[in-house]
């Protein structure tokens, strides 16, 4: 059974992207493990007018993940749920875990820039979307789960044979019983190139077993392109792979970050090569 890692640190955000992932497990056939990173705070909560210990702040975490673990037992009975928490930040916590537990997706919530308890979230989210090696789907805040029928795979059409997993797609397609999309954002020719003809062919020798929807989006903007054509097309996720100069260095840039994935309503996943 495939296993899906959802960090959660309780904040409504995170909160939301594990209800979206426990969906979304129901639709893999996958399993759930519910992880919380615990770092020592700058100033410890009070509660009952005392201020808590390490061992205090501990074990009222852990009861909320069994909490969480409970609630999502009730919902979904089917779907295995189990809990996780370790010393550390989230990016080395989730580097230990996601071989020795044999980890095959991370799915975390990520939340609107300028709030400042909210920051940290953002930065962890996108740090574990650069470091980790395993596919991590990034869940806006306000993002509810649809079922993933339509996959949007977003390209550049540059050296695809070096940097598409064409292999890791097609398993995500076959997972999720959905169909494929192939986009690319451009306007006015400014990132075509001489190559980009017979990269685009490559393309599609790669996904013919698919029989794919191909699409080139004319639009100034990567991040409202993807969003219009999501939209009207009926787009349930998009796909993004990091590489240097490509799409996700555009999208993860701070304007286009900030349109796409902290404003966005579709879960991008970010899948890497």
């Amino acid at each position: 059974m495939k296993t899906i890692l959802v960090p959660v640190d309780f904040s409504d955000t995170s909160l939301n992207a594990a209800r979206y992932a426990l969906q979304f497990a129901k639709q893999a056939g996958a399993k759930v493990i519910l992880l919380h990173a615990f770092q020592e705070p700058v100033r410890y909560p009070v509660r009952g007018g005392l201020e808590l210990t390490k061992e205090g702040l501990w074990e009222v975490n852990l009861d909320q993940l069994r909490q969480l673990q409970a609630q999502f037992e009730k919902a979904e009975p089917f779907v295995k749920t189990d809990i996780l928490h370790l010393n550390g930040s989230l990016p080395e916590v989730i580097a230990q875990v996601e071989e020795s537990m044999q980890i095959q997706l991370v799915i975390m919530g990520i939340t609107g820039a300028g709030k400042v308890r909210e920051t940290l979230i953002g930065s962890n989210t996108l740090a574990v979307a650069r470091q980790t090696n395993l596919p991590v789907i990034i869940v806006p805040e306000h993002a509810r789960f649809e079922t993933v029928t339509d996959v949007g795979l977003t390209t550049d059409f540059r050296d695809v044979a070096d940097t598409i997993p064409d292999k890791k797609i097609k398993e995500i397609v076959y997972m999720l019983g959905s169909r494929l999309h192939v986009l690319n954002v451009d306007y006015q020719h400014s990132y075509s190139t001489p190559d980009t003809p017979f990269q685009s062919g490559l393309v599609e020798t790669m996904f013919q077993e698919l029989t794919p929807h191909y699409h080139f989006i004319e639009h100034e903007n990567i991040a409202e392109g993807l969003n219009d054509y999501a939209a009207t097309h009926g787009i349930e996720l998009l796909i993004a792979i990091p590489q240097k100069h490509n799409l996700l260095d555009r999208l993860f840039s701070k304007s286009q970050t900030k349109e796409l994935v902290f404003h966005s309503k579709l879960p991008v996943m970010v899948l890497h090569d």
